[in-house]
């Protein structure tokens, strides 16, 4: 570890550790130490504009990172664009630069949709009523329906196809339907009572 050197000028404040040599010196064995395990952290996913490939910056809960939706806020309202103060300083020129970023982003969405090919369409169009804005548990409830849905169909189709019966089958249920009848009339008639005496 080298040693820690202070610039030329900084006061070291009263208490003695806020600027200090050994404060210095833990920071830095603090960022060494996160450097090595660096590699390990989950990296952003999205495209970069400066070489096209992923970003590889540190992800966020989301799985983006500070410039690629990583702050996005979370809740029923996440979707929404974020209206500026109207009483702050320069409201007008952040609302005018928000209103022209909605309309460069829904132009260059629009012109991504239109170079789609088909196959490419179906998949964007399947996609969107598989991420509908809203809540959370919402959506987790669809996914989750659709999903089972999708098991039953699965699992109907491996049901094997119901065979027409033939004449010959038919033929026999309708002898087995009257045997079965004149089974039952020919128990109706032991269970009824038997005259008895001069009756008989």
């Amino acid at each position: 570890m080298g040693v820690a050197v202070r610039r030329a000028g900084t006061p070291t404040p009263p208490d003695g550790w806020r600027g200090s040599a050994a404060q210095i010196a833990v920071g830095r064995a603090a960022i060494r130490a996160y450097n090595k395990r660096r590699h390990l952290v989950p990296k952003c996913g999205a495209k970069a504009k400066s070489h096209g490939g992923p970003c590889g910056q540190i992800a966020m809960a989301n799985g983006r990172c500070y410039l690629h939706g990583g702050r996005v806020p979370a809740g029923d309202g996440y979707h929404l664009p974020v209206w500026p103060d109207g009483k702050a300083p320069g409201a007008v020129a952040k609302l005018n630069r928000k209103l022209n970023d909605l309309d460069r982003a829904a132009a260059k969405r629009a012109k991504r949709v239109a170079a789609m090919s088909a196959d490419e369409r179906a998949a964007y169009e399947e996609w969107k009523k598989t991420h509908k804005p809203g809540p959370a548990a919402a959506r987790t409830r669809a996914r989750r329906a659709l999903e089972q849905a999708k098991a039953q169909r699965e699992l109907i189709e491996t049901f094997p196809p119901r065979q027409v019966p033939s004449a010959e089958s038919a033929e026999l249920a309708h002898e087995i339907e009257a045997l079965r009848a004149e089974l039952k009339r020919r128990r109706d008639d032991a269970q009824k009572p038997k005259p008895i005496g001069a009756f008989a």
